[in-house]
């Protein structure tokens, strides 16, 4: 089967976790015995070319639009010159008519589009225009919300607010194209089936793979008295490690306690992290790979404060053999199991947190089963399985194997 991949950036561009979850499936669909190729985007001015990656065809494509906005440059621009942007990136022809001739030169089976910000959903009429099989992934709000996040002033939106409405309104009209739509949980598709988008396609959810879920950690605290706590991620405050340093404050004279946070963010914002930590029994240690933080730890938390779609770190935690603590927020009460692989708390409720920290440092004796259950449920996280859900979601609207 020849698939199209479509997606706002590609290898080696990076912003989040969309960006290495859409390579590690296409790479997988690629040694399943799949032929596959991408189209992302590239930046104004530039030529369109092509080029192999990991044995991918890549068609890096010149954003038709003002400026680059995956970058910091884009605070350059003021507040006037970003609303035209997204003005433009609510149907943008030029970037259609680029994609259809790369399309109907390469006429693949089916078209698997991902995040279309850059592109438009006007990727969808074209698509639809040649015929093709048409199924897109949810990985986050950017259908629904410029911003993607739908979290506004230290809150999480409840429906699209006006500004929202008017950019979203012909996405929403648009994505009745598409044959069948998947969510990276069942959280982010259920939240756009509220909204009014996806009426007429099948649907479905499909957790993220992780590139690894069997690691062993030797020796790992063996002489360590605290109860050590980790946060790996981005340093912003939807994320809610404010809220995690807190939680250490109020804790380090009950219990003997320690957090480690990786990471990095606005330079500023991670000034007033380490101002806040000053004093507390906590460690910055920058950017790190998952392995460095986990060799640390006891356990995970993930404090965030919006709706994140899905928190691929919990399961790469599990694949450690790390117990996590998490937000009741988006997906992630999807994949903690409730004092099997993790704790859950609500960020809303005061001392929540604190309360399911210190039930954490209770079952230190259980540890070895709470390892054992995380990394067997990481097993269903595999990229192989990953690959044959997807091939299956292909099979069903082309009527392919």
């Amino acid at each position: 089967m020849k698939i199209a991949i479509i997606n706002t950036l590609y290898y080696p561009y990076q912003v989040g976790g969309a960006e290495k979850s859409v390579q590690l499936l296409t790479e997988g669909l690629l040694r399943a015995g799949q032929e596959v190729f991408v189209i992302s985007l590239d930046k104004p001015g530039e030529l369109l070319r092509r080029e192999i990656i990991n044995g991918v065809k890549v068609y890096r494509v010149p954003l038709q639009n003002l400026y680059w906005p995956f970058d910091n440059f884009r605070r350059r621009y003021n507040a006037i010159f970003r609303v035209i942007w997204h003005c433009l990136d609510i149907h943008n022809k030029r970037m259609g008519n680029i994609v259809y001739k790369i399309l109907q030169e390469e006429q693949p089976d089916v078209v698997h589009t991902h995040n279309l910000t850059g592109f438009s959903t006007v990727i969808w009429s074209v698509a639809k225009s040649l015929r093709f099989p048409l199924l897109h992934t949810l990985r986050d709000y950017s259908l629904i919300c410029p911003k993607a996040t739908m979290y506004k002033k230290g809150q999480n939106c409840s429906a699209p607010c006006r500004t929202c409405n008017l950019f979203s309104i012909t996405k929403q009209l648009s994505s009745k194209e598409v044959d069948l739509v998947v969510g990276i949980s069942g959280f982010i598709l259920n939240r756009h089936i509220k909204f009014g988008f996806f009426p007429q396609s099948e649907r479905d959810f499909i957790y993220n793979p992780v590139s690894k879920t069997s690691w062993v950690l030797s020796n790992r605290l063996k002489n360590e008295d605290n109860f050590c706590l980790g946060f790996l991620g981005r340093l912003d405050p939807s994320k809610g490690v404010e809220d995690l340093i807190q939680a250490v404050g109020a804790l380090q004279k009950e219990m003997p306690i320690k957090l480690f946070i990786a990471g990095s963010g606005d330079s500023k914002y991670e000034k007033m992290l380490r101002e806040k930590a000053e004093g507390l029994p906590v460690k910055f240690l920058g950017y790190v790979v998952p392995e460095d933080l986990f060799r640390l730890v006891h356990c995970l938390v993930v404090p965030s404060r919006w709706h994140e779609p899905f928190s691929r770190v919990i399961i790469e935690a599990y694949a450690f053999g790390i117990p996590v603590i998490g937000a009741d927020r988006g997906g992630i009460p999807e994949i903690v199991d409730e004092g099997k692989t993790g704790w859950l708390y609500d960020p809303d409720v005061p001392g929540d947190l604190e309360r399911n920290i210190k039930e954490a440092f209770a079952s230190r004796d259980k540890i070895d089963k709470i390892s054992y259950y995380g990394q067997e449920k990481a097993k269903n996280y595999t990229i192989e399985k990953h690959v044959q859900k997807y091939l299956a979601c292909y099979s069903k609207i082309t009527g392919k194997a």
